[in-house]
């Protein structure tokens, strides 16, 4: 489907403001902008009634008056200038997109921004549909609303498990009008793990994988950028891009991909190369953490959600960051992602059975001692870890 615009909704609009047709008055006062290239400002149309209708009321009511001049906003949003709108009425062009704006009321008329969200983000399913989380996101942006890291947390979370991850890390290419940056660990995590999915929801399927590979190469690649840096000075070994958990994912992914080129009888000669370096760096990381409590390193400690909500700080609630099964999930591509590289590459590997062996027994700690324990987890580690979980009853 080509790039059409909400012509349903966004037709809608025209229709309950009046015909949207070009200037003929003199007392009609047009404005037109043309945003910055990269990510549209007008929805795309999808086959989804409702989702055209809740995002036609997003851009109505919270993207197209961010482009207007500010004198001409607070005119929209003032209700005691509905007479004075009805007689001059102000018009604004957005991509072709020609609007004429009523008064608008921002404490009755307009749905809590983050409400709206949610509702566009269940009605989310299809490829079409998520081609517009770039729009939405740098709508938002553009009307200054911020989101925190529960927010980008759900997006993630909804992209992944509806399989359409991809929409997220075009997002982030794009951080600096989208707004999405790769600062926080859930996000980066959750993003790279359920890229992973397409290995193993595919059962290692040769075209999955290689795909999986390109994307989490490509999120590395924008977690040393700049505009993804963090917003404080922070030592290189502290950066996302070497965390270990983000290395045991991608370890996962390469070992992977080469897996299955070898099975197809493929050259991958190139390819373990960069699984040595990957198992040089993973092995500098670990150096003096496979023999600690891992409840006790940090980046575990904010993931799990078990820690999280025992280790609140003089008293205050600190959200859980990742749900059990996620976390499973996490810490089963990391112990495949070696155990994997060890048949790969043998002695030259054969180091890392102790962090296999810590992170074997961390989680088995984690999914005992945990409350929200389920069949699920079962079924998740078996399927990325290819054998059944032999974890102790509670």
């Amino acid at each position: 489907m080509d790039n059409r615009s909400l012509s349903s909704a966004l037709r809608s609009l025209g229709r309950r403001h009046g015909p949207s047709k070009r200037l003929i008055a003199s007392s009609r006062r047009q404005f037109s902008s043309t945003p910055a290239c990269g990510v549209r400002a007008i929805f795309a149309e999808t086959d989804n009634g409702e989702l055209n209708a809740i995002l036609g009321t997003i851009q109505e009511r919270i993207i197209l008056p961010s482009y207007l001049p500010e004198k001409q906003r607070k005119m929209v949003f003032n209700p005691k200038m509905r007479s004075h709108l009805e007689q001059n009425p102000v018009v604004i062009e957005v991509e072709g997109l020609e609007h004429k704006f009523s008064s608008i009321d921002r404490f009755k008329g307009i749905e809590n921004s983050k409400a709206i969200l949610n509702r566009a983000l269940a009605e989310m399913r299809t490829a079409e549909d998520w081609s517009n989380l770039g729009t939405l996101l740098a709508g938002y942006k553009k009307a200054g609303i911020k989101l925190k890291a529960d927010h980008w947390g759900k997006i993630v979370r909804v992209a992944g498990t509806r399989g359409h991850i991809y929409a997220v890390i075009e997002c982030a290419k794009q951080a600096d009008q989208t707004g999405l940056v790769l600062t926080n660990r859930e996000t980066v995590v959750r993003m790279l793990a359920f890229v992973n999915d397409k290995i193993t929801e595919s059962k290692w399927h040769a075209t999955e994988t290689k795909q999986a590979l390109k994307w989490v190469e490509l999120v590395l690649d924008l977690l040393q950028r700049p505009e993804h840096a963090l917003p404080t000075p922070t030592p290189t070994r502290d950066r996302l891009h070497f965390s270990r958990l983000v290395r045991g994912i991608t370890l996962f992914t390469r070992s992977s991909a080469v897996k299955v080129k070898q099975r197809a009888g493929e050259a991958v000669d190139e390819d373990l190369a960069l699984l040595r370096d990957e198992v040089k760096l993973f092995r500098s990381l670990w150096r003096d953490a496979a023999a600690r409590d891992l409840t006790q390193v940090e980046e575990f400690a904010e993931l799990n959600p078990t820690v999280e909500r025992n280790s609140a700080p003089n008293g205050a609630r600190v959200p859980q960051a990742l749900g059990g099964s996620a976390y499973v999930q996490v810490l089963a591509q990391g112990i495949k992602g070696i155990a994997l590289a060890r048949e790969l590459l043998g002695d030259e590997a054969e180091d890392l059975a102790p962090v296999e062996d810590a992170l074997d027994k961390h989680l088995a700690e984690f999914v005992r001692t945990s409350h929200g324990r389920s069949k699920g987890w079962e079924d998740e580690f078996e399927k990325v870890a290819g054998r059944r979980p032999d974890w102790p009853s509670a």
